[in-house]
C-alpha cells in the first residue's frame, strides 16, 4: 500500500521587508500574493529563468517526503530571508468538499542593493 503524505500549503505568501529592517528581525506587515507558476522535475530548467528584466524569480522546493521546504531566488535585484508556515486564518472556512493544507507558507524578502 503506497505510503500517503499531506498536501503541501495550499497558500503562499510574500512578505517584504527594506533590507534596513532585517538584521532587527523586523517581518513586514505588507503582505502579498506571489503568481504561482509549478515546475516539475522532468520540465526544461530553462522555463523557471525571468521572462523580462522586472521580474523576480523564488524557487519553493517542497518535497513532501523530505522534512523541510527550501526557498531560494534565482533574481539579482530579491533575497529571500526566511520561509516560514504559518496558519492562514479563515482558509478552514472554505465551505468546498476539497480537503486542503489550511496552512500557508510565508516567503520573506528583501532587496539586494548592491
Amino acid at each position: 500500500m503506497p505510503v500517503s503524505h499531506p498536501p503541501p500549503p495550499f497558500y503562499v505568501l510574500l512578505a517584504h521587508s527594506p533590507l534596513s529592517n532585517v538584521p532587527s528581525g523586523a517581518l513586514s506587515n505588507t503582505l502579498a500574493h506571489p503568481v504561482v507558476q509549478y515546475h516539475y522535475a522532468d520540465d526544461s530548467p530553462l522555463s523557471i529563468f525571468p521572462t523580462h528584466p522586472d521580474e523576480n524569480v523564488l524557487i519553493l522546493d517542497y518535497d513532501p517526503v523530505s522534512s523541510q521546504p527550501t526557498v531560494n531566488s534565482i533574481s539579482d535585484s530579491l533575497v529571500t530571508t526566511g520561509l516560514m508556515l504559518e496558519e492562514a486564518p479563515g482558509a478552514a472556512a472554505d465551505d468546498s468538499k476539497v480537503q486542503r493544507n489550511t496552512s500557508m507558507f510565508v516567503i520573506e524578502t528583501t532587496t539586494n542593493d548592491q
